[in-house]
């Protein structure tokens, strides 16, 4: 195998984690999420999460333990609500695959651009936290929900479908 993927969070990395990131959570062994700055602020801009991660790959990098520290974690996802991405894999499929734009939200720890390619030597960084262009939420509204359970109840004509 490549690399043997983490299955927790090393506390050398934490010590390490930048102030403005906050709740890091395991998701699967090797996936990462943690939240951010706020997407409706300064902090959603991809520049901005461009220069922290800068910032944090200096640290790494000083600190010597870069390499041991990231290579069991090869995918971050940062998101506005990491304990519920980390939950279930649907959520974290959800999240990360319907609120990231690959074009702008694809980030990198040791980021380089090399002949017009881009890369990362470290884990590949997806911004999935909600940007103000994205829709609200679908949130299901409670005299349907009652409704419908009514209909599937015994007897009733959606009775067995769900």
């Amino acid at each position: 195998p490549r690399r043997t993927l983490a299955e927790e969070i090393p506390q050398a990395l934490l010590k390490l984690w930048p102030d403005n990131w906050f709740a890091p959570k395991l998701v699967l062994p090797g996936v990462l999420t943690f939240s951010g700055s706020s997407s409706g602020g300064k902090g959603a801009e991809p520049e901005v999460l461009d220069e922290e991660l800068e910032g944090f790959s200096r640290r790494l990098r000083e600190s010597g333990q870069a390499e041991e520290l990231l290579n069991g974690f090869p995918l971050w996802v940062m998101a506005d609500e990491p304990g519920f991405v980390a939950k279930s894999l649907d959520n974290f499929l959800w999240v990360t695959f319907t609120r990231s734009d690959p074009a702008r939200d694809v980030h990198g720890i040791f980021a380089f651009t090399e002949r017009k390619h881009w890369g990362c030597r470290g884990p590949l960084v997806i911004d999935a936290r909600i940007k103000p262009h994205h829709a609200p939420p679908l949130e299901s509204d409670p005299d349907v929900v009652k409704r419908v359970e009514a209909l599937a109840a015994p007897g009733r004509p959606l009775h067995g479908l769900f």
